[in-house]
């Protein structure tokens, strides 16, 4: 409770208001409906050599931007972030932490009414996320194959000098979805009872590789990194979209983790001093 009453009074200080915050979080969600009004009933998951069709069965909300700090910060009470802004998306944040927060903002949104009592805020999957992402595409970007135009639509190392920007500064997929290539890697769910959770779309400190829609990495769900954050999906209690990618992708477990941020000899992350988990 103290933590959520100095979380309020931060946000009061800082001309944010907590309910205006999870109204705009709330209406910044895009409706997906696979099979219906245009949008396709699947895709070819994964790189175009070990590629695999899939189809979804059900419609969900995705959020047009990854999480801002002004949402974190009315929900949790503080914002973890570095990089320092009310509408920078939120760093810093673990896969647990995420599963928090989602618990908490879904609750929240309950209270006010925003969402209906049997929807829930939660992370995507990678089927979900590797779907949105595509929007109907089938090359290495949702743009096309070359990342000669990419400085137009991710942040990543070749414009990037940090997490400053805010959410939306670049153009969005042809869903309308903004930073889905670079600005931050962004958490999924495990693929399947067992597994470590998964990352997506690349951060501000990677190469272009990174940032393609069938890259991936495995990381620890307690990691926090300056270059990892959350996009949310908004559905019903109990639909997901499950699918366990075998064959597609880097799974880089253990000790191969942190040659994915860089890390020193003592085994810590040269950007932030966080050991991999």
């Amino acid at each position: 409770m103290a933590c959520l009453i100095a979380g309020v009074i931060a946000l009061a200080a800082q001309g944010e208001n907590p309910e205006r915050v999870l109204r705009t979080f709330r209406l910044e969600f895009i409706f997906i409906t696979p099979g219906m009004k245009g949008y396709p009933p699947g895709f070819k998951m994964g790189p175009k050599s070990r590629s695999k069709d899939v189809k979804l069965e059900r419609s969900f909300h995705v959020a047009r931007y990854e999480v801002p700090q002004n949402l974190w910060r009315t929900v949790m009470g503080f914002s973890p972030s570095r990089w320092k802004g009310a509408r920078n998306s939120v760093e810093g944040i673990s896969y647990e932490d995420c599963v928090i927060f989602c618990a908490k903002v879904t609750s929240r949104l309950r209270k006010a009414g925003l969402i209906d009592q049997d929807e829930i805020i939660r992370i995507p999957t990678e089927i979900e996320w590797e779907y949105v992402a595509r929007a109907g595409t089938t090359t290495r970007f949702s743009f096309g194959d070359t990342p000669a135009v990419l400085d137009a639509f991710g942040w990543h190392t070749g414009n990037a000098a940090g997490n400053d920007p805010e959410v939306g500064q670049k153009r969005p997929n042809p869903w309308g979805l903004y930073d889905i290539h670079g600005y931050l890697w962004e958490w999924c769910s495990p693929p399947s009872v067992g597994d470590r959770p998964v990352l997506r779309g690349g951060s501000w400190k990677d190469p272009a590789d990174s940032l393609a829609c069938a890259f991936r990495k495995e990381a620890s769900p307690s990691l926090r990194d300056d270059g990892v954050g959350l996009r949310c999906i908004l559905a019903r209690d109990g639909d997901k979209e499950d699918y366990d990618p075998p064959n597609i992708g880097t799974r880089i477990k253990g000790s191969d983790w942190p040659s994915f941020l860089g890390l020193d000899r003592d085994g810590k992350s040269t950007e932030t001093g966080i050991p991999a988990g």
